[in-house]
């Protein structure tokens, strides 16, 4: 079996994770060297992978050896676990799989849960100062909640995975405040105040340290935006919807006591790039792909463009509320066509009213195209897009 059928075979294993105290027990034993790690956990509906990457660049600017576990990935099953922003190695994670192969069997581990129990052996054996880790879905019952952090941090609340999570924003805010740990740091920049009423009580509950992070300061310039943090102006040419995410991860290494400089927080936000989030392919003609893929993100994304002058190539699963996504992106264009691509997991785009095209023709449209284009609607969507040879 060589290392791409591990791969494949890793990726059928798919549903319900364990029991976090098993999980938790299994990693004890076998593992134990996991407690000893600096970690940093992030859950929320948008912006979770962001901020990963935020903490990441932040640390990695003051020379602090930083791990970083996140899912999904968009090209590469590698993209999931890095350090100092660098994909592992296929012959590190073979190494890695041959040896936990009998166990991972044995125990019927999920894929995520592999993952991350990967995550932890390379982050161990390479001696990382810190590890980020995100959530997979939710947080109460994520496999991730099952290990001890430094802080705890949601990025914000939204309606996505309902059908897991709850049908009310509350409900919501209720199973990811579950990641929240006694006598550790909890910061979320969510506004809502019924959702942070709700984290309030959580905490109180299980005795964590939560505070609220907002961002004041802020105001629009000719390209960018001007931002005052500790009294100290900064310049960004990021998204609006990216400042949230890049004050919480600030505020959180401020708060654990991680000293970044103002000269190494303009050089990261002069440099921040989350691929596959507002990420520009091209500039003349404009191709833009962005990993909005539930209602509250595409109301981020239209609200930072504005208008587009231009189609946009929209596909989501089925799970998702794809009509009221759409119903956003119409405030942007009325040019909006949908795209089958390979997933079984495809939202029936036919029930949607629009024109519908096949992933090979938008392949041949993207590397002929006079027009601009954004992409959205779906991570993996934006995912098969990614792999296209401009």
């Amino acid at each position: 079996m060589n290392v791409q059928d591990k791969i494949k075979k890793m990726e059928n294993k798919k549903g319900k994770n364990h029991d976090l105290v098993l999980f938790r027990k299994w990693l004890d034993e076998y593992l134990p060297e996991h407690k000893s790690l600096k970690k940093i956990q992030v859950a929320g509906t948008n912006g979770k992978g962001s901020t990963c990457k935020w903490l990441s660049m932040f640390l990695q600017s003051e020379s602090y050896k930083t791990g970083m576990f996140t899912s999904p990935h968009l090209v590469s099953h590698m993209e999931r676990i890095q350090i100092d922003s660098k994909d592992i190695s296929l012959e590190d994670w073979e190494r890695i799989y041959d040896t936990w192969d009998t166990f991972f069997e044995e125990k019927q581990l999920t894929m995520f849960e592999m993952d991350l129990w990967m995550a932890l052996v390379y982050f161990i054996e390479q001696n990382v100062d810190v590890a980020i880790i995100e959530v997979g879905l939710g947080g109460r019952l994520d496999a991730t909640t099952s290990l001890d952090y430094m802080a705890t941090l949601i990025t914000n609340i939204g309606l996505d995975h309902q059908e897991f999570l709850g049908d009310t924003l509350e409900q919501i805010a209720y199973e990811k405040s579950g990641i929240f740990k006694p006598n550790a740091i909890a910061l979320t920049t969510e506004k809502d105040p019924a959702c942070q009423k709700v984290m309030e009580l959580v905490a109180d509950y299980l005795n964590a340290m939560l505070g609220f992070v907002s961002l004041s300061d802020i105001s629009k310039t000719k390209d960018g935006y001007k931002i005052v943090y500790n009294g100290v102006d900064y310049f960004a040419k990021i998204p609006e919807y990216q400042i949230d995410n890049m004050i919480l991860a600030l505020e959180t290494l401020f708060v654990l006591g991680y000293s970044i400089s103002s000269k190494h927080i303009q050089e990261v936000l002069d440099n921040f790039n989350w691929l596959g989030r507002f990420s520009v392919l091209r500039e003349d003609p404009y191709v833009l792909v962005d990993g909005a893929h539930n209602v509250p993100g595409i109301k981020a994304l239209v609200n930072e463009l504005q208008s587009f002058d231009g189609t946009i190539y929209f596909s989501v699963l089925k799970e998702k509320d794809a009509s009221d996504m759409i119903e956003e992106l119409k405030k942007l264009t009325k040019d909006i066509v949908l795209v089958r691509f390979d997933t079984d997991r495809l939202y029936p785009l036919e029930h949607l009213g629009l024109p519908i095209i096949e992933f090979d023709e938008l392949e041949t449209i993207i590397k002929n195209t006079k027009e601009n284009i954004l992409l959205c609607g779906s991570l993996y969507f934006v995912g098969d897009v990614l792999k296209i040879k401009l």
